[in-house]
């Protein structure tokens, strides 16, 4: 895989845009997410750019406990286990 200090003259990249869309699945024991990005008013597939991360899965759960404090909302409650599942679990 490249990286910058394989190219050192490129600087890094910064990731800019607005999202217009997003998908996940687990890779292992990781979370593989893709992000598609424009950074036009114009939408067309030659302008949507695809971005993907690998993450852990502490990293995803704390991007998602910062962008639900972000927007002012609360997590949902935890469900509360069946009784089948407390007995074998």
């Amino acid at each position: 895989m490249a990286t910058v200090e394989d190219r050192p003259d490129e600087a890094s990249q910064e990731l800019a845009g607005v999202v217009i869309g997003w998908r996940h699945r687990t890779f292992a024991r990781n979370i593989h997410l893709t992000v598609q990005s424009t950074t036009r008013g114009n939408i067309s597939s030659a302008a949507v750019g695809t971005h993907h991360l690998l993450m852990t899965r502490n990293q995803a759960m704390l991007l998602a406990n910062y962008l639900m404090r972000l927007t002012g909302q609360t997590p949902a409650p935890p469900r509360r286990r069946s009784w089948i599942a407390r007995l074998f679990g």
